[in-house]
């Protein structure tokens, strides 16, 4: 018999979300760079590309869920298949750090009680001890 094991990667930044409480995740570290005032043009320009491109392909969980405090905790994982999105997801990863902004990985066969689901990801509440490694 083969059993086969989901991997599940998060990206995430040394600040801390304030719903999770848990270092926020890769959208809100672009996000905030995005925003910032000491991001040269091209970069500015790099960013956008990239939202536009994930608002386009990438869905929210919260396009699907009703706002309910007990999704606050919840965190998003890309699944290991999701190739296309992880390769811009590295994209991402080397603008944040090209700008002193770093970015950390965790991969995980467990992710936590899963909340919404698709081909690219999940919208989890993290274990206890999955909450531990984040």
């Amino acid at each position: 018999m083969i059993v086969i094991e989901f991997m599940f990667i998060r990206f995430f930044s040394g600040e801390i979300d304030e719903y999770s409480r848990v270092p926020a995740g890769l959208f809100c570290a672009a996000s905030q760079l995005y925003w910032s005032d000491d991001l040269p043009e091209y970069e500015i320009h790099a960013l956008h590309e990239l939202r536009v491109w994930f608002n386009t392909y990438l869905y929210s969980p919260f396009d699907y869920l009703p706002y309910h405090r007990r999704y606050d905790p919840a965190v998003c994982w890309f699944k290991a298949s999701a190739r296309e999105y992880l390769a811009k997801a590295w994209e991402l990863v080397a603008i944040l750090e090209r700008n002193d902004v770093l970015i950390w990985t965790i991969r995980s066969h467990r992710t936590g009680y899963i909340f919404y689901e698709d081909d690219a990801q999940v919208f989890a509440r993290p274990y206890y001890d999955v909450r531990r490694r984040l």
